[in-house]
């Protein structure tokens, strides 16, 4: 049997609905005839139809498509169960609750294929629901995932980095810089490889001509969920800039990110109230949250003998909000790769 030059990954837990949809795009990508590709799809132990949902998917597939099933619950398990699955050379990932463009892993080859890389990341735009007429601030755009204000080919760096719901990577890569940190069982995977990607020196390019479209719920859409991812970005910044540049310099980082948003948040809320802008005072708002998510993320990992608190990525209950204080008990740790929100309301908190 002929090896496929690239393997689809797509890691998927409790979204038959949206899995279905989301493989209908990928069995149908372009090729041009110059590469082979086939779907890996890891359920990580699932208990609704998944299963039912990657059959029907395989037996309609003109192109190989399989599943498989990881137990142990935890976004990096199962990106990493389907880095030992695929049989590629290139390693394309991909989330559940996306549409693909058609031309979306073409356009990751071409880009890989043409600046000779290792490494590709793709644009990834938000399918709002069709009832959604908000003008979403840019911040909550891209907490939501967007690709805000990257309309041009850009060589990524530290201050913009690619994620796994678009990302080209060579298998070679991984047998250099290893593969994902199975600690980083909530999030956070995926910055945490392109740190080392970044580290080693090895370049890695974005293209806005392969998209991918993140299809949003409208429960993902209220501000306090808004609020709560923020929140937990700002965590995973604090974590990573700890690795990759150590305690005394996250301490100065701190500082300054502090003071810039004592200046900044109160300016961001005066403008919004003046102008009675409501979608902008929800963004003022997140922006406040990722701060607060950094600056307690950095306290704990500058003093953890002075700061008690648990550490934001490994033991924080997903259903947990800060803000609101709700919390959906049962919440277990392969949940923590889902994008559900606490509460079903589409709405701005006033």
């Amino acid at each position: 049997m002929q090896l496929p030059d690239c393997s689809i990954i797509v890691c998927t837990y409790n979204r038959a609905d949206m899995l279905r949809d989301a493989l209908a795009s990928l069995v149908t990508q372009e090729t041009d005839g110059w590469f082979g590709y086939e779907v890996v799809v890891v359920d990580n132990a699932s208990t609704d139809d998944t299963a039912a949902a990657i059959a029907e998917a395989a037996a309609r597939s003109s192109v190989p498509l399989r599943g498989v099933v990881e137990r142990q619950g935890g976004i990096a398990y199962a990106r990493q169960r389907g880095i030992q699955e695929a049989r590629g050379q290139w390693f394309a990932f991909f989330d559940d609750d996306q549409v693909a463009d058609r031309r979306w892993l073409l356009e990751l080859m071409t880009m890989a294929r043409r600046r000779k890389i290792r490494c590709v990341g793709g644009a990834v735009h938000l399918r709002l629901p069709q009832d959604c007429r908000r003008e979403l601030a840019p911040i909550c755009r891209a907490l939501l995932g967007e690709s805000v204000d990257m309309p041009a080919p850009l060589r990524y760096g530290r201050k913009v980095a690619p994620g796994c719901g678009n990302l080209l990577v060579h298998r070679s890569v991984f047998q250099e810089v290893g593969g994902f940190d199975l600690s980083l069982d909530e999030a956070g995977e995926d910055t945490d490889l392109f740190r080392r990607i970044r580290a080693a020196g090895i370049e890695a390019w974005y293209t806005p001509r392969a998209v991918v479209e993140h299809v949003i719920r409208p429960a993902r859409l209220c501000e306090a969920s808004l609020r709560l991812t923020a929140w937990r970005v700002g965590g995973h910044v604090a974590r990573r800039e700890h690795a990759e540049y150590g305690r005394l310099a996250l301490s100065m980082l701190t500082l300054a990110r502090t003071a810039k948003t004592m200046v900044a948040s109160p300016l961001g809320r005066l403008s919004a109230g003046l102008r009675r802008d409501r979608e902008a005072a929800a963004g003022a708002r997140c922006a406040e949250a990722l701060a607060l998510g950094y600056l307690r993320g950095a306290l704990q990992l500058i003093a953890p003998r002075l700061f008690h608190q648990e550490t934001l990525v490994s033991r924080l209950a997903f259903r947990a909000d800060p803000f609101t204080r709700q919390q959906t008990p049962g919440a277990v740790a392969r949940e923590r790769s889902s994008h559900a929100s606490p509460t079903s309301r589409c709405e701005v908190i006033r």
